[in-house]
């Protein structure tokens, strides 16, 4: 399965931007979509992010920690602090599913992209 290997934000005029790198492939399944809540993977606990709404992506078929379950991505929550990302939380890494929350200033249209070179 592919490894998320590091999460970043960038500030650009016009817009925020979050990248999720992965060592081999781009995980087939991936979804984004505004959800009322967030919750943890496994457990079901709800996840606060900062800002007036939640932007949830998930990854099937994807690990976030190697093969001794040590995580692959350090911090797995931050603050950016830009106009319209707040806080980027990983809020699951279960069953070869990874799921990130974005907190964001109010529900905005957003953009998915997949590039390689690294994926």
């Amino acid at each position: 399965a592919p490894t998320l290997v590091d999460v970043r934000a960038g500030r650009h005029a016009g817009f925020d931007r979050v990248v999720f790198e992965f060592q081999g492939a781009v995980p087939a399944t991936r979804h984004v979509r505004y959800v009322g809540q967030l919750v943890q993977d496994g457990s079901g606990e709800p996840v606060s992010v900062a800002g007036g709404a939640d932007l949830e992506v998930v990854f099937q078929g994807a690990n976030a920690h190697d093969d001794s379950g040590s995580p692959t991505v350090s911090p797995r929550r931050f603050s950016p602090g830009f106009t319209a990302l707040k806080e980027v939380a990983q809020v699951g890494d279960f069953e070869a599913v990874v799921t990130y929350g974005l907190g964001v200033d109010r529900q905005r249209p957003f953009k998915v992209s997949t590039l390689s070179g690294p994926s």
